[in-house]
């Protein structure tokens, strides 16, 4: 007899290899980046701009050592440290990216003491705090930030850096139509400020004018220097971006081809093509995408589990197993972001075991999970996201009680705001629906929807509860609403 299970998302990181492997190899495409400057002058901008480029390409841990380059011709940079403490944080290297931050902060106060009036340093100041998870500083910083900048306005209206300024501050507090209208003020200024224009397209899409952010990011494509691939290619998966959450699958898939007829060595944007072919249930053509991405890279580990999880989609499961333990065996445990990855690939592995009706090596995998992510809770306990994969590994051993109490603690320590929380009340809600106790999983399932109305799976457990319950006429209403959203 096959055991209840539950599926969970993979969680995405860009790192493939060992941290110092990765670091050599980082090291290594430094000293040619150096060495094709050569002929230019390596000034400041020549290495912030590097540092951008390497972003847009995912070669985060190069672009730390770029930023490190910037540091050593000006170490007062606070934008650099910024983004530096950013891009560690990316790559799970929280406690540097945590120094960093707080090098910055000191760097930023020392300045503010001889210049309090500059906007740009409190504004720099909020995203320091904010990385140190001081969100109240951060958003008192960040209103002394706009004052100063209003006021620079009132002297000087037409000056673009100053409105950019503004309007980032503005998005930080949430205030994205006042955001809106501050880039579109830039956009007047200089309607060929592509990164302006396609900072507005990110911001419509953010609170949902779909159609007026596809209008905003095509105007940044169109308007992008001829030999800026590297800008054409980031800006049309920005795109990319808004038609997956509108759900406009078709056109994100159109676009793509595109993408990858022109630039066929653009890894992101044929695993990208495989999700959405996917979703289209072109399986087979969705398989090849993924087949050419891992041609271009044989080593990412991400690709091959969503390969395996397309393949088991499929029924076909031998090759899923051949994939996901080719996926365990190239990612790394290094940090913890690589260590999630790891934990989810087990459970996505167990999962497609137990559809085949292998209890037992279902079982194994599972329980791997949970060893995985118990070894790294006992040292840490405040990592919410590993801490909500060990609930779903429970949760798949049929340990409801223990997962209803680890779903419990996600939500007790994670940061409100977190995605974190209201897939914690799902897990609850399961586990309680897996206990008998309905009427407390259909209040799990309300406080998810009430973080987030458009949750599929919340609708669809909701419904459950009240069939569950008797409550059927309930019941065909959360069932439609799921339907509808899916």
């Amino acid at each position: 007899m096959k055991r209840y299970t539950r599926s969970s998302s993979a969680l995405r990181g860009p790192s493939k290899l060992g941290a110092g492997v990765r670091l050599a190899i980082a090291f290594a495409a430094l000293i040619l980046l150096c060495t094709s400057a050569l002929a230019q002058e390596k000034t400041v901008d020549y290495w912030m701009n590097k540092a951008n480029e390497l972003i847009h390409k995912d070669l985060d841990e190069e672009a730390v050592l770029a930023y490190d380059e910037v540091l050593k011709l000006d170490p007062k940079n606070e934008t650099a440290l910024l983004r530096k403490a950013s891009t560690l944080y990316t790559l799970g290297n929280e406690s540097e990216g945590q120094e960093t931050y707080n090098e910055a902060l000191l760097l930023i106060k020392e300045n503010l003491r001889t210049n309090p009036q500059n906007a740009k340093s409190w504004q720099n100041k909020a995203i320091a705090l904010n990385g140190l998870g001081k969100r109240d500083e951060a958003k008192e910083a960040n209103e002394k930030a706009l004052v100063l900048f209003d006021q620079s306005l009132e002297e000087d209206p037409e000056n673009v850096s100053l409105w950019k300024g503004k309007a980032d501050v503005l998005a930080f507090l949430g205030r994205w139509e006042d955001a809106l209208q501050a880039y579109s003020r830039v956009t007047e200024i200089n309607p060929n400020d592509y990164q302006a224009w396609g900072r507005k397209g990110e911001f419509l899409g953010m609170i949902g004018k779909y159609n007026e952010s596809l209008v905003a990011l095509d105007k940044a494509i169109e308007i992008i220097p001829a030999d800026n691939d590297d800008d054409v290619q980031a800006w049309n998966l920005a795109k990319v971006s808004v038609l997956h959450t509108s759900n406009r699958i078709e056109e994100a898939l159109s676009l793509l081809d595109n993408l990858t007829d022109t630039y066929p060595q653009n890894k992101k944007a044929w695993s990208l093509k495989g999700y959405d072919l996917a979703k289209l249930g072109r399986y087979n053509e969705s398989l090849e995408a993924y087949d050419e991405a891992l041609e271009l890279d044989s080593k990412d580990a991400q690709i091959w589990s969503t390969k395996a999880r397309q393949l088991a989609e499929m029924n076909r499961y031998d090759e899923a197993q051949e994939a996901f333990d080719k996926a365990i065996e190239l990612m790394p445990s290094d940090d913890i972001k690589e260590i999630e990855q790891v934990v989810q690939i087990w459970l996505d592995k167990g999962d497609a075991l137990n559809k085949t009706g292998n209890v037992d090596a279902s079982e194994k995998a599972f329980q791997k999970a949970l060893e995985i992510s118990d070894e790294v809770l006992k040292n840490d306990s405040s990592q919410t996201s590993l801490m909500l994969l060990k609930g779903n590994a429970l949760f798949n051993l049929a340990m409801y009680d223990a997962a209803v109490e680890v779903y419990d603690q996600v939500i007790e320590t994670a940061s409100p705001n977190s995605r974190h929380v209201s897939s914690a009340w799902i897990g609850k809600g399961r586990a309680l629906q897996a206990l008998g106790r309905n009427e407390e999983a259909l209040e799990a399932y309300r406080q998810a929807l009430e973080i987030n109305p458009t949750l599929i799976e919340a609708w669809q457990g909701k419904g459950e509860s009240q069939k569950a319950l008797g409550r059927a006429r309930d019941a065909s209403l959360s069932f439609y609403v799921a339907e509808k959203l899916g």
